[in-house]
């Protein structure tokens, strides 16, 4: 004997406080899952504010646990593929980088990397331009609106710094 089944009712969203108190920790711990304990708490974050985007796409058809564990899943996967990415161009810009500039082992240029995408927008132009495509200050300084003497002190100053950052970092090799 078949039976029919009835339309099922869509289920309404509760407001995203009232979701964060009864499934932040579902959140919580499938973020940890993914991403480990150090990320989670962010993402748990980054999660509700696409909540609170998302709203309107929430069509009922699933309970709103299932939404969110889904929307959960799938921004902790785009960060772990963000990060990947984030370290294989860091791996590529490393190996782009000019050997003259005293930073020789990948490993130094993947940290000069690290320490460069921590900088201004600015600076970070500054540095790329003058070291990687190896423009003349004066050219650096009509690029970025600033006095050729302004560029080479901020350039040698980064330079600077990153020679001493990198020398108090640990090498990994055995002396």
């Amino acid at each position: 004997m078949l039976r029919t089944l009835s339309p099922r009712k869509p289920s309404i969203l509760p407001s995203t406080s009232e979701l964060f108190e009864r499934f932040g920790r579902l959140v919580y711990v499938r973020c940890r899952q993914i991403l480990g304990e150090e990320e989670a708490a962010d993402a748990v974050q980054e999660v509700f504010m696409k909540v609170v985007e998302q709203r309107s796409k929430f069509r009922g058809e699933a309970q709103p646990s299932t939404w969110l564990y889904g929307i959960a899943t799938l921004h902790c996967l785009q960060r772990l593929r963000n990060q990947k990415r984030r370290r294989d161009k860091l791996a590529e810009a490393s190996d782009l980088w000019p050997s003259d500039t005293g930073f020789g082992t990948a490993d130094e240029r993947i940290s000069l990397a690290r320490l460069l995408s921590e900088q201004s927008e600015e600076l970070r132009l500054m540095v790329y331009l003058r070291c990687v495509d190896e423009l003349t200050a004066d050219e650096v300084a009509a690029v970025v609106g600033r006095s050729r003497k302004t560029v080479g002190k901020h350039v040698s100053a980064f330079l600077a710094g990153a020679r001493l950052s990198l020398s108090e970092e640990p090498t990994g090799s055995a002396s």
